[in-house]
C-alpha cells in the first residue's frame, strides 16, 4: 500500500478512536481503533528521514485530527456567526496546529532511531505523547483534546491503569502497541495488551469501606437553553423561570446541594462588597437574583451557579468581567459566599489574543454576550463556603475547558479535593461527537485521581462519574432535565498519579535525550 493509503488508514483508524455523533448517528469504537491507529503511521514513517516523516506524518495526522474536531465548523458558523468558508478555515487551521505537534513528534523519532539500537520502537510513544504536552500548555498553544488515550475511556480496567500513569501513559501503551503490531510482533502487542489490562483491573478501587461518609446528594439543573437564545432579552425571563422551577422540582428530593451550569444566572452576580460599586449593575439584575437568593434562602440548600463575574481596578474606566462560579449559601446573610474565575479561558472563545493583530475582531462566547473579552482567575482552588457539606466532600469547582488539562486538575486535587464539579455550557456543539469527546475526557480526569465528578452541562451530557471513571447516570443532550444523584464516594487514599504525576513524561524525555546524547556522541567520534 502507497505511504498515502496507509495516511489514509492512519486517519480514519485516529478519527474511529473518540466517540462520533452527527444528529443521530452515534459510535463509539474507541477501545479497539485506539490500539491499532499507531499502525499505519508507523509503517509510513519507519525508516525514513527527519523530513519525509514530518511531512507524512503531518498530512496523516492533519486527516485524522479534522476527522475528531470536524464539529468546530458549527461552532465558528453557526454560533460565530463566521461564513462557511471561515468555518471551514477555522476547523482546519486547528487541526493543523495538532498535525503540526505530531508531525514533529515523528520527525524527531526518525532522526533519533538511527541510534537507538533495541530501543528504537518507543521513540515514537515517547516523543508523541510530548507533542501532545505541548498542546496541553495552559497558554494560547493550549487545546488539550483527542489525546490517544481518551480513546481507551470506556475500558474499564485501562481506566483503572490511568489511576497510576495518567492519560499520558495510556496514550504511550496504544502508540506503542500499533508499533508492534506494524512490526508483525503480534505476541509481543498480545501480552503488553493483556498485561496491561491485568495491571489495570488491580488498580481499579475496590468497594466504600464499611463506615464511610454518607453520599453527597446533588440535584443538578440541566436547563437546556439554546445558545442562540442565551442571552435574547426577550426571551432570557422565560429561560431563567424553567430553571426556577426545575430546581424547585429537584428540592422535593431533598438533595445537599443544587447545581447550575457554566452561565446559568442570565448576566452578573455581585458579591456583598461589590453592590456600592456596581449601583447600576445591581438594579439591573435584581430581578434574577432576588428569586435566586428566596430559593436559597426558603429551601436551605446551598446553590453553585455559574455566572459572570466583574471585578474593577482602579485607573480603569470598565470592569473586568470573569467567567465565573458563584456559591450561595443558606448560612449566611448574603447568600453569595464565593466566587471563583475560570483560570483558563479558550482562545478565540472567550478571549482574542495578540490584540495587535487580530484588531476588533470578538470572540465567540463574549461576543454573543456583549461582552468585552474576559479576564483569567487567578488559580484553580476549592470553592468555599460549602462547609456544611463536610470536608470528605470537599469540591473543586471546575469551568468547562477547565477538567481537559491533566495539570490544572492535579493541582486542586493535591490541594484537597475529593468531588470533582464540573459545570460546562456545551450548546456551542450542537449534535455533534464534541459533547460526548468531552465527557470522555472527564472520564478520565476522574480515573486518574480516583475521585468522583458531578458534570453538570446546560444542554447535556450531565453526568455522574465514579472514581473508576465510569458514567453511572447521564442524560440525553437538548432536553431539560434535572439529574438527582448520589455522588459515590472517591479512592480512600490518593492515586499514584496525584502523587506522582506525569512520569510517563518525564520517562519518554529521558529516553529521547538518552538517545539524542548518543547521536552527539558518535557524531564526535566520525
Amino acid at each position: 500500500m502507497s505511504w498515502l493509503g496507509l495516511a489514509l488508514a492512519y486517519a480514519v483508524l485516529f478519527a474511529a478512536s473518540f466517540p462520533f455523533r452527527a444528529g443521530d448517528v452515534r459510535f463509539d469504537v474507541g477501545a479497539v481503533a485506539g490500539w491499532l491507529a499507531f499502525a499505519p503511521l508507523w509503517r509510513i514513517v519507519r525508516g525514513q528521514p527527519p523530513r519525509v516523516a514530518f511531512r507524512r506524518a503531518f498530512v496523516a495526522a492533519w486527516l485524522g485530527y479534522a476527522g475528531v474536531i470536524w464539529w468546530l465548523y458549527i461552532v465558528i458558523t453557526i454560533y460565530g456567526h463566521a461564513a462557511p468558508a471561515g468555518g471551514i478555515a477555522g476547523a482546519l487551521g486547528v487541526a493543523a496546529y495538532c498535525a503540526l505537534c505530531a508531525a514533529l513528534a515523528a520527525a524527531l523519532a526518525a532522526a533519533l532511531a538511527p541510534h537507538a539500537g533495541p530501543v528504537a520502537l518507543l521513540l515514537l510513544p515517547a516523543a508523541w505523547i510530548w507533542g501532545e504536552r505541548v498542546r496541553a500548555l495552559e497558554s494560547l498553544a493550549g487545546f488539550p483534546w483527542a489525546f490517544l488515550g481518551y480513546a481507551v475511556h470506556a475500558d474499564a480496567p485501562l481506566r483503572g491503569l490511568a489511576s497510576l500513569c495518567g492519560v499520558y501513559g495510556l496514550g504511550f501503551a496504544l502508540a506503542l502497541a500499533g508499533v508492534l503490531l506494524a512490526e508483525r510482533r503480534f505476541a509481543a502487542a498480545a501480552a503488553l495488551a493483556a498485561g496491561l489490562h491485568a495491571l489495570g483491573w488491580l488498580a481499579l478501587p475496590g468497594p466504600a469501606a464499611p463506615g464511610a461518609d454518607p453520599p453527597l446528594r446533588v440535584a443538578m439543573v440541566q436547563g437546556d437553553v439554546p445558545e442562540d437564545e442565551k442571552w435574547n432579552p426577550e426571551l432570557t425571563q422565560l429561560h431563567f423561570d424553567t430553571q426556577l422551577a426545575l430546581s424547585r422540582a429537584a428540592l422535593e428530593r431533598h438533595p445537599d446541594l443544587l447545581t447550575w451550569s457554566e452561565s446559568g444566572f442570565p448576566g452578573v452576580i455581585l458579591t456583598p462588597d461589590q453592590d456600592p460599586l456596581f449601583p447600576g449593575l445591581a438594579d439591573m439584575e435584581q430581578r434574577y437574583r432576588e428569586p435566586l437568593f428566596e430559593l436559597v434562602r426558603g429551601s436551605g440548600v446551598p446553590l453553585v451557579v455559574g455566572a459572570i463575574g466583574v471585578t474593577a481596578v482602579p485607573g480603569e474606566r470598565y470592569p473586568r468581567m470573569h467567567n465565573s462560579v458563584f456559591v450561595l449559601s443558606p448560612d449566611s446573610p448574603d447568600p453569595v459566599v464565593d466566587r471563583y474565575d475560570k483560570t483558563v479561558l479558550v482562545p478565540f472563545g472567550e478571549y482574542v489574543p495578540l490584540r495587535a493583530v487580530f484588531g476588533q475582531l470578538k470572540a465567540v462566547a463574549s461576543g454573543l454576550a456583549d461582552l468585552p473579552d474576559l479576564t483569567p482567575g487567578a488559580s484553580p482552588r476549592l470553592l468555599r463556603g460549602l462547609s456544611r457539606l463536610g470536608a470528605p466532600h470537599a469540591l473543586a469547582g471546575l469551568i468547562c475547558y477547565e477538567v481537559v488539562y491533566p495539570s490544572l486538575v492535579r493541582r486542586v486535587v493535591r490541594d484537597g479535593a475529593r468531588v470533582l464539579l464540573n459545570l460546562t455550557n456545551d450548546a456551542w456543539y450542537g449534535r455533534s461527537s464534541a459533547p460526548h469527546q468531552f465527557l470522555a475526557i472527564a472520564q478520565l480526569r476522574s480515573a486518574e485521581h480516583g475521585l468522583p465528578m458531578l458534570r453538570d452541562a446546560n444542554t447535556g451530557v450531565s453526568a455522574l462519574i465514579d472514581s473508576s471513571g465510569a458514567v453511572l447516570e447521564q442524560t440525553p443532550i437538548f432536553e431539560r432535565r434535572v439529574l438527582v444523584v448520589d455522588a459515590t464516594p472517591p479512592r480512600a487514599s490518593a492515586t499514584l498519579y496525584t502523587r506522582i504525576g506525569d512520569w510517563p513524561l518525564w520517562l519518554g524525555a529521558a529516553l529521547l535525550a538518552a538517545t539524542g546524547g548518543r547521536a552527539v556522541v558518535g557524531r564526535r567520534r566520525r
